[in-house]
């Protein structure tokens, strides 16, 4: 029991930390980002379609150690490609984070199919792998049309699924609405504020060099 109690508490921990870095700090260190992302989608999915679980962490509580292996090498990579290639990886995190965003869709989609459709459960499946394409192309669009705002957004809603998930709070309730819209706000204000900041800090290099050639063609204009 206090073995169970430590495991479950330490996950509950690295899943807020990295929750809250992807909410605050998800569009800086795009390395970090994609692997934090990359191992969470895995997880998900591998919970949700091999082992019958509903989040990530389920994996831990069954005990399926190999899919949590199967995640964690994805987040690895996810954190190469990021390091290596940050044009690529800027499209794998709006793909990986519109698909894992739209798996929140996912027991609503299973009740439509199962209970208000009729449709056999065999069909739940197909139904969620729609919503997974679709969501990952809507989530590569936003980042190819509006990069920075794009990631601030994707970013903020990816932290915000971890932390309701770490924390086990009910979506249902008023009080989890509450506190998961004031940690979007807080999110979104902070990513904003340091992409502000970075716009500035740009200007101010740039200005020296447009100083320096207005100052040539002046100098040109009174020489001739």
């Amino acid at each position: 029991m206090i073995l169970d109690f430590i495991q479950n508490l330490l996950l509950t921990i690295v899943w807020l930390i990295f929750g809250g870095y992807i909410l605050f700090f998800g569009r800086r260190a795009l390395w970090a980002t994609l692997g934090v992302i990359g191992l969470v989608v895995a997880a998900r999915l591998l919970a949700i379609f091999v082992a019958g679980a509903d989040t990530g962490l389920g994996l831990i509580e069954l005990q399926a150690w190999g899919l949590v292996a199967i995640a964690v090498v994805v987040g690895v990579l996810g954190g190469l490609i990021g390091r290596y290639k940050p044009g690529l990886a800027i499209g794998v995190i709006g793909f990986a984070a519109g698909a894992d965003i739209a798996l929140w869709l996912y027991e609503i989609a299973a009740y439509l199919v199962t209970d208000v459709a009729q449709l056999p459960e065999q069909a739940v499946p197909w139904i969620a792998l729609g919503l997974i394409v679709v969501g990952g192309l809507l989530g590569l669009w936003l980042v190819r049309s509006y990069r920075d705002q794009a990631l601030i957004l994707i970013t903020m809603l990816v932290g915000i699924q971890m932390i309701q998930t770490a924390l086990g709070l009910n979506s249902a309730s008023s009080l989890t609405a509450i506190i998961l819209l004031s940690l979007a706000l807080a999110g979104v204000l902070v990513q904003y504020a340091n992409h502000l900041r970075e716009l500035k800090a740009s200007t101010r290099l740039t200005e020296p060099e447009l100083s320096a050639e207005t100052l040539a063609f002046f100098q040109d204009l009174e020489e001739d």
